[in-house]
C-alpha cells in the first residue's frame, strides 16, 4: 500500500478538526456510509488555508513554487517517461468512484494529437449525459451500484443548483467541473465531473485571464499548441474533508515530459465562491450578507 494510504489510515483516529472553508463533520454519527473518514497531512494542509478573494482572485494557488510531485501509479509513468521518451503514449485513466459515489483522482498523458481529438475543428462537444450527476448535486440523492457493480450512480434527491447574482456575475452557482478538461481529451461522464462552484470551473470567467481549472488547462492547451512533439502529464485529485460529499478544491499537478522545465504546475483550485457560505456535507448553499 502505499503512502498516502497509511498517512491516511494513521489519520483515522485523529480528532475532528474544525476547518476554515470546508469544515469537519460534527461527529461520526452523521459521516456517510461507506465515505473516507480521513485526511493525510498533505491534504488538511490544503484545505484548511483560508480562501480569500483578494489574495486568490481567480480561485487558485501555487503549491511548492509549482514544483510538480504526481501521486500514485502515475509517479511511475512520469519517471519512465522522462528517461526514455519514445515510451510516450496518449491516455486518460479514471479512477472508480469511491464508496460514497465521490469522485477521485483523474490522470493524463495528454499530447497534441491527443488534444486535436477533441478539437472544436474536429467535433463539438457534447452534452453531459443525464446519467453523470456527482455527489453533492443533488439534495438528499441515493448512490447506488447498477446490475454490474461496475457503473455507479446518483438517484433520485433535489437539485441544489440555481441561479444567482453576485457581484461581476449572474448565473447557476455550480458547474459540472471537469478534473480533465473535454478540450484536452477527458470524457463526460461523472468520474471525471465534480460538482464545482463557477469560480472554482473558471474563475473570473475572462478568456485573457483564466482562473479555476481553466487556468492549469489553458496553460496546457497553449504549451501543446506551441510545442507539437511535446507530451504533458496532468493530474486533478479533488480532495474532500473526511465525509463531506462536496470537494473542497482540486489538487492539479502538470508536467511537460520531452522538457521537463517547458511546464510545470502545482496548484491548489479552491471550490468556493466569493459571497457564498457552502455547506460541504450536503452541496446546500446560501449567500452571505
Amino acid at each position: 500500500m502505499n503512502s498516502r494510504y497509511w498517512c491516511r489510515l494513521l489519520a483515522l483516529t485523529a480528532a475532528l478538526i474544525v476547518l476554515s472553508g470546508c469544515k469537519a463533520v460534527d461527529g461520526l454519527s452523521s459521516l456517510l456510509p461507506g465515505a473516507t473518514v480521513e485526511n493525510s497531512k498533505a491534504d488538511n494542509a490544503l484545505i484548511k488555508t483560508p480562501f480569500s478573494i483578494e489574495k486568490y482572485p481567480q480561485n487558485y494557488m501555487v503549491v511548492s513554487n509549482n514544483k510538480p510531485v504526481f501521486e500514485g501509479a502515475l509517479v511511475r509513468t512520469v519517471n519512465r517517461d522522462l528517461k526514455e521518451p519514445s515510451y510516450i503514449t496518449a491516455t486518460t485513466d479514471y479512477s472508480a468512484l469511491d464508496r460514497a459515489g465521490r469522485t477521485q483522482s483523474v490522470t493524463a498523458i495528454v499530447t497534441y494529437q491527443s488534444m486535436m481529438f477533441h478539437s472544436s475543428s474536429v467535433v463539438s462537444r457534447p452534452a453531459f449525459p443525464e446519467e453523470t450527476r456527482v455527489s453533492g448535486e443533488y439534495l438528499h440523492a441515493k448512490y447506488t451500484a447498477t446490475k454490474d457493480s461496475v457503473e455507479k450512480g446518483w438517484h433520485g434527491g433535489t437539485n441544489n443548483n440555481r441561479i444567482v447574482q453576485l457581484t461581476g456575475y449572474r448565473g447557476y452557482l455550480y458547474n459540472k467541473s471537469h478534473l480533465v478538461a473535454w478540450s484536452l481529451n477527458g470524457d463526460m461522464q461523472t468520474h471525471n465531473v465534480i460538482l464545482g462552484t463557477r469560480a472554482q470551473n473558471v474563475g473570473t470567467n475572462d478568456i485573457r485571464n483564466p482562473g479555476g481549472m481553466a487556468y492549469p488547462e489553458t496553460l496546457t492547451r497553449n504549451y501543446l499548441q506551441a510545442h507539437q512533439d511535446e507530451a504533458v502529464a496532468y493530474q486533478a485529485i479533488p480532495i474532500y474533508s473526511r465525509s463531506e460529499r462536496v470537494p473542497c478544491g482540486v489538487h492539479v499537478i502538470v508536467q511537460s515530459l520531452k522538457d521537463p522545465n517547458g511546464l510545470r504546475l502545482n496548484l491548489w483550485i479552491f471550490n468556493q465562491q466569493a459571497g457564498v457560505k457552502i455547506n460541504y456535507k450536503t452541496g446546500q448553499f446560501r449567500l452571505e450578507r
